[in-house]
């Protein structure tokens, strides 16, 4: 099973925002290049080792000054070795990762009557008290997230620079295997809601996984309830349509002390009571001489 950042829909993505995407045996590899400075390498979520030869072929073709690779896992025998910290000298640890290095996974498998029972106490009367709230949720579109995802950020004083290009973009490099949920107003019919939605959530699939990729909402949606109402639709949608896990795609991780502001909404995530998975921490290498 291979994870969605190695899928040719996330390439396609990746390349739409500016890079350069060349493959490495099986793995996709993204190539962001720089004036003067030379580019930056991102391997993401491939299992190790890697052909580390070939590595460098690469970084010399693209100038590389860093070279950043963030693994799915390690090759089994060093896990039993217990060596999940040993990388080659040339490369350090990444002080700060680019993508979730933990996350919570939930069984997509059992029945909705089983996968809802197994959420906390909380979380099922939460769930049901959004729906006495008479919420509708349906399908949204991009434009719906996008309004909701740009609300989001200004309430945090966070300009929505390239926001409107991130959605857009990626919605459409999925096309189907891309769905948006939004949480709407009681009382309202056809596609569009009649307001800015309550809440929205945006979902990927892929290699029957499902992906809760970005989520937003109102503050008047978190008092409703929506986000909690919507992640239990997004669970049965993906079930429908044959998926077998729900990924939640980034809780906080203890080695990475500095992403504090992740315990709200790993707290939140929590009470869906998922398995937890932990990645390997990222690497990183600098070339200084990356122009000889």
């Amino acid at each position: 099973m291979s994870d969605v950042r190695q899928s040719s829909e996330y390439a396609q993505y990746i390349k739409s925002l500016g890079w350069q995407v060349e493959k490495l045996g099986k793995w996709f590899v993204f190539i962001k290049k720089f004036p003067l400075i030379g580019s930056l390498i991102k391997i993401q979520r491939t299992s190790w080792p890697l052909p580390s030869s070939e590595i460098e072929k690469l970084s010399q073709k693209h100038h590389a000054f860093q070279i950043i690779i963030e693994p799915l896992r390690l090759a089994e025998s060093r896990q039993r070795r217990g060596k999940a910290g040993h990388f080659p000298s040339s490369y350090h640890p990444l002080k700060s990762p680019f993508i979730p290095t933990k996350t919570l996974i939930k069984d997509l498998k059992p029945t909705e009557q089983e996968i809802f029972a197994s959420f906390s106490k909380s979380k099922r009367r939460d769930i049901r008290l959004a729906e006495k709230n008479g919420l509708v949720v349906k399908e949204g579109t991009p434009e719906d997230f996008l309004e909701l995802k740009k609300q989001y950020l200004l309430r945090k004083f966070i300009l929505p620079i390239g926001t409107h290009r991130e959605i857009k973009n990626l919605y459409h490099a999925f096309g189907p295997k891309a769905k948006i949920l939004i949480a709407c107003p009681p009382g309202s019919s056809g596609p569009p809601c009649p307001t800015v939605p309550f809440a929205g959530t945006f979902l990927l699939f892929h290699d029957k996984v499902a992906y809760y990729w970005q989520a937003a909402a109102t503050d008047k949606g978190k008092k409703l309830l929506a986000p909690t109402l919507l992640i239990w639709e997004a669970i049965k949608l993906s079930k429908k349509l044959g998926c077998t896990t729900f990924d939640f795609e980034g809780i906080f991780d203890e080695r990475f002390p500095q992403n504090k502001s992740w315990l709200g909404f790993t707290n939140f995530k929590e009470g869906f009571r998922g398995q937890e998975i932990l990645y390997p921490v990222p690497i990183t290498k600098f070339r200084l001489f990356h122009f000889m």
